[in-house]
């Protein structure tokens, strides 16, 4: 009889430790994690700050990108500018609004529930402004006569411009749904309006033209996310050993 109850409890004790196991395990392997879709809403602070230590420069961008699927997000960058150049050969200032928008790719393996950044992508690039000549100075090619300079306060209005860049950069959350972010920007320029008798030389959005018309940007700005789903997944299970 004793040794009877001594069975029924061993095989008892077996039974409840091979259904706790299997809760546990069901547990596990059921457990997931959210990716979070939204808009995240954020600005340059480059751009932002320099209104306060540039008396030459006024402007600001608001950028914005949504999450299409795993990788892919959709970006735009919209703003203002209104810069004035002054050297020894001419002065002019360009004011004006420019739009930017189109695609990157995120390129980081997040763990679990992070949602940080590594891209690549590509935008298209617009701006409507006009520039206005202060000064230029006139070379005169002899050097017993001083070069002229001339005051013509020229302004050409309804100029724009039309441009293609390449964007690499990263966006790290660095307190819930708050994200601190930069980015490099390669640009080529593929069609302006531009002012009669002058040239563009700097344009909204797009910054100063270099040889050519390629231009070069860099970007440090602050963003915040606004989750409106999350999309639960499950890790990537295990393959349990098999017994033959």
């Amino acid at each position: 009889m004793k040794l009877q109850q001594t069975t029924m409890r061993t095989f008892s004790f077996i039974i409840s430790l091979f259904c706790m196991c299997s809760l546990q395990a069901q547990k596990q392997t059921t457990q997931v994690y959210p990716e979070i879709y939204g808009l995240r809403i954020g600005t340059d602070l480059i751009k932002a700050s320099r209104n306060f230590w540039d008396k030459d420069y006024k402007g600001f961008e608001i950028s914005a990108d949504y999450r299409y699927n795993k990788r892919w997000y959709l970006a735009a960058e919209a703003g203002y500018e209104n810069r004035l150049k002054t050297d020894d050969q001419l002065s002019y200032t360009t004011d004006g609004m420019f739009l930017k928008v189109g695609a990157e790719k995120n390129f980081h393996q997040n763990w679990l529930d992070m949602n940080n950044l590594i891209y690549v992508g590509g935008r298209y690039g617009f701006s409507l402004h006009s520039q206005t000549l202060h000064s230029y100075r006139i070379n005169t090619g002899n050097a017993y006569f001083d070069e002229e300079m001339q005051y013509p306060e020229l302004k050409s209005n309804a100029l724009m411009a039309h441009w293609l860049e390449l964007v690499v950069g990263i966006k790290a959350e660095v307190v819930n749904n708050l994200y601190i972010g930069m980015n490099v920007q390669l640009k080529g320029l593929f069609y302006q309006k531009q002012p009669e008798g002058f040239e563009n030389l700097y344009y909204p959005g797009f910054g100063q033209k270099y040889s050519g018309n390629i231009g070069v940007g860099f970007g440090y700005g602050i963003s915040y996310l606004i989750p409106f789903k999350k999309k639960m997944i499950q890790p990537v299970k295990q393959e349990q050993n098999k017994t033959p």
